[in-house]
């Protein structure tokens, strides 16, 4: 057809057809040209619209300096980290977004090539723009295509995450092309791409957290250094950016998704182009393609808060604090100088700054905590056997509670806690061993009222008080209010020394002691500067020798840890160190104070050795599997309403609470026992599993030495108590009433006696008349049987002879005949 049409051109076959393709041809080439030049024309007009347009969307936009510049895209946060003192990392301070920043030398370059073969493969080449994506991405985004092949570049990527926002207009992608442009001549290639893989997001980690940064993708994903990549973690890694929570393996809670293909497809597409790229060989890249990446996926871990709850909101809350009172001082601000008002707003401002700051700026937190110590103790706040009878949440009183605080003495550091018992293998958001306060009890005594009086020569050990029906002073009515004993059988035991009073908690001894010192305020001073709060309208109350006051539970352990410091308070504490962009901001300091005399902290530490031995500890010491030194001190608050005990080795100390959070009566019935014993219990079980993990820290080697201002003279009855006099008194009337009930005794025996003796001569002649009557009467039976005898006799006699000697009268008769 073409050869027909030039034959034809070249051979008319007449000069009519030659004119009219002449015609044809100047009309065809004159519209071609106007054509041309309308095109040209209108494609300046529209170049010239297009400029006017991006001018007006920019005009109002500021030019920022480069310092502006570069400081804004290295500004981004960094995860706050919280770790034991054993060294264990715990977790990050909470927050929304885990970042941890690295330079780019410590990424793998496996990590470099996905990301700039799939996201930005002209990156070296280009001035932060390429104008052929860019028009391409407008065109599509005008048109509603649904086949977006994007055109933003990395240095526009970084441009909009760090100076713009997300939204989708015409006007941000203007100001992101300008500020790309200017980007590029601010900094070099190698500081955008580092900017760049500290801030791109990657979607969630294993805990359901959102992630940015390559560090924070690489240990949420694959549990590994970005260093440490392999070349298909490095492709899934990249290939989530483009759009992060449809490629993200993990759903919000961290659990990993059922169907992970397109994250996967999107792998292999990333190896696809690296291998395009000549980034990769052919063996890598199959290799890696039917890698099962899954495999690779970390399982779903829980969050701080899940694992230590107790630990991540105790730093959290001392960190506050901390980092509020740093930039207090940045700033200068003294907030002694204004009033109360003012201050509690300055304060509640920079806690806010320091709660941001926490969120946002990469401080690392390292706190006291022992791991090994603080996980042993949650195990016995585990195990529902331990507790009364409310296992399960009670509407009323809620389930019966405990708290535990251990202390190393000479330093002050918290080495475990316990905040609260485990239900269903969960606790709750109210740290006891924190935020609670409540009364102490008899645990007051040792360290309020008998070394105050032992230290001022009222008593000694063997200063004897007497255990009566007794009442003491309220407000200023004196004999107000009766002092009872937990015992009943007697309720009362008389006289006792200090130290079997203390051994068995008598509550009469020690409120004597403190009444007849006096000195109340003088004595709860020594309490403040322990770090216990007094509250002015205890410091006068004869009722705080019997642990009235509330009290904080780290505040009790470390008054005991003063004890076994014989004498000095050291300040309990749990953040050891924070630490901001490499500099120490914070370094805690031992704050140490004398409080007793060491003879004095020594007397009272060696009468609450018999509290183990044969005191109201014998329970917890049947327990106890740890050698030592031991002494400590039980507690109970009226009605039964909490139960403590403290025990202490010259290394540490452990306090125990155990009660409900509502203040209500311990359970004490068949098969739960007495309160007392399950706190007990509960104190072993602890103080055993501890030693486990760390006996160190226990010194069970060392004993509490005894100073040399300790003399045989403070064994003996040598204080000023008054009642000293009185039982002296009493012991002389019981020993006149001793006497007298003796000698009325030897009186009654002696009476008794004569008695006795009368009682026998009157049986005796008794018998001597009775036989006298006998014999007597036997007498007069033998004589009168006698006489009768011998009138018969003498009557046979007669007879006998009558009948010897006829009468007269017959014998004349006879003769006559």
């Amino acid at each position: 057809m073409l050869q027909k049409i030039r034959d034809l051109w070249n051979n008319p076959t007449s000069m009519k057809t030659r004119r009219y393709a002449n015609v044809i041809y100047d009309v065809s080439w004159n519209v071609l040209l106007l054509t041309i030049i309308s095109v040209v024309l209108i494609g300046f007009l529209g170049a010239g619209i297009g400029v006017g347009y991006f001018a007006s969307l920019v005009k109002d936009m500021p030019t920022p300096a480069y310092k502006t510049m570069t400081s804004q895209i290295n500004t981004y946060t960094s995860t706050s980290n919280i770790y034991f003192g054993s060294g264990e990392r715990i977790g990050n301070y909470t927050t929304d977004e885990v970042r941890v920043p690295i330079p780019m030398e410590k990424v793998s370059p496996y990590v470099v090539d996905a990301l700039l073969a799939t996201e930005d493969v002209e990156f070296y080449e280009h001035d932060g723009v390429v104008p052929k994506a860019t028009l391409r991405a407008i065109l599509q985004e005008a048109t509603g295509s649904e086949d977006r092949t994007g055109g933003s570049t990395l240095t526009q990527q970084l441009i909009k995450n760090q100076m713009l926002t997300n939204e989708v207009s015409f006007e941000r992608k203007a100001k992101e092309i300008l500020l790309a442009l200017r980007l590029e001549k601010a900094m070099d290639k190698d500081e955008i791409l580092n900017a760049y893989l500290n801030v791109v997001s990657f979607g969630r980690n294993s805990m359901g957290r959102n992630i940015s940064g390559i560090e924070a993708a690489a240990n949420g994903v694959f549990n590994t250094s970005a260093e440490k990549l392999t070349l298909p973690q490095a492709a899934f890694l990249a290939g989530i950016p483009k759009n992060p929570f449809f490629y993200t393996p993990y759903y919000q809670g961290g659990v990993i998704k059922e169907d992970v293909s397109g994250a996967v497809n999107r792998m292999k597409t990333v190896l696809n182009r690296m291998y395009v790229a000549g980034k990769i060989t052919q063996e890598e890249y199959d290799a890696a393609y039917n890698y099962d990446i899954t495999q690779d996926f970390m399982k779903t871990q829980s969050k701080p808060r899940d694992k230590y709850p107790y630990v991540v909101q105790w730093a959290e809350d001392e960190a506050r604090l901390i980092v509020r009172d740093h930039l207090l001082a940045q700033d200068g601000v003294d907030v002694s100088e204004l009033n109360a008002e003012d201050r509690q707003e300055v304060l509640s401002t920079y806690a806010r700054r320091a709660h941001n700051a926490l969120r946002q700026g990469g401080y690392n937190i390292k706190l006291t905590l022992d791991k090994g110590i603080y996980e042993a103790m949650q195990k016995p706040a585990k195990n529902d056997g331990n507790f009364g009878p409310n296992n399960v949440k009670d509407p009323e009183n809620g389930p019966e509670q405990t708290s535990s605080i251990m202390l190393e003495n000479k330093t002050g550091k918290i080495l475990g806690f316990v905040g609260g018992r485990y239900i269903n293998g969960k606790t709750d958001d109210f740290n006891r061993a924190h935020q609670m306060e409540r009364q102490i009890g008899s645990t007051a005594k040792s360290i309020l009222v008998y070394p105050n009086a032992i230290e001022q020569g009222l008593v000694t050990p063997a200063t004897v008080v007497v255990d009566e029906e007794y009442k003491y002073q309220h407000g200023s009515e004196p004999n107000t209010v009766s002092v009872g004993n937990y015992y009943f059988n007697p309720p009362y035991r008389g006289a006792m020394t200090v130290r079997e009073a203390l051994k068995i908690s008598s509550n009469v001894p020690a409120v004597k002691i403190y009444e007849e010192r006096a000195a109340f305020r003088q004595d709860t001073e020594k309490l403040i500067q322990m770090g216990i709060d007094v509250p002015e309208e205890m410091r006068d109350a004869p009722s705080m020798a019997l642990g009235v006051n509330s009290v904080k539970l780290k505040d009790l352990a470390s008054g005991y840890a003063m004890l076994a410091n014989l004498g000095e308070h050291v300040e309990p504490y749990i953040v050891e160190s924070v630490e901001y962009q490499g500099e120490v901001i914070y370094q805690h300091e031992q704050k140490k104070t004398r409080i007793y005399q060491d003879r004095t902290a020594y007397l009272v530490v060696d009468m609450l050795r018999d509290v183990f031995k044969s005191g109201t500890a014998t329970y917890a010491n049947s327990l106890l599997n740890v050698p030592g030194d031991w002494m400590g001190k039980t507690g109970t608050t009226q009605d039964v309403r909490d139960s403590y005990f403290v025990g202490s080795t010259p290394g540490i100390t452990l306090a125990v609470w155990t009660g409900y959070d509502q203040e209500a009566r311990l359970n004490e019935k068949y098969p739960y026992g007495g309160a007392y014993q399950r706190t007990q219990n509960m104190w072993s079980q602890l103080i055993n599993n501890a030693y486990g993990a760390n006996p160190e820290v226990f010194e069970t080697n060392a004993r509490y030495k005894q100073p040399s201002s300790v003399t045989a003279k403070d064994f003996k009855d040598s204080g000023s108590f008054s009642e000293k006099k009185k039982v002296e008194e009493k012991e002389k009337e019981e020993e006149e009433k001793k006497k007298e009930e003796e000698e009325k005794k030897r009186e009654a025996e002696e009476a008794k006696e004569e008695a006795e003796e009368k009682k026998q001569e009157a049986a005796a002649d008794a018998a001597a008349k009775k036989k006298a009557e006998e014999e007597a009467r036997a007498k007069a039976e033998a004589e009168a049987k006698k006489k009768a005898e011998e009138e018969a006799k003498k009557k046979a006699e007669e007879e006998a002879q009558q009948e010897a000697e006829p009468p007269a009268e017959e014998n004349a008769d006879s003769d006559g005949a």
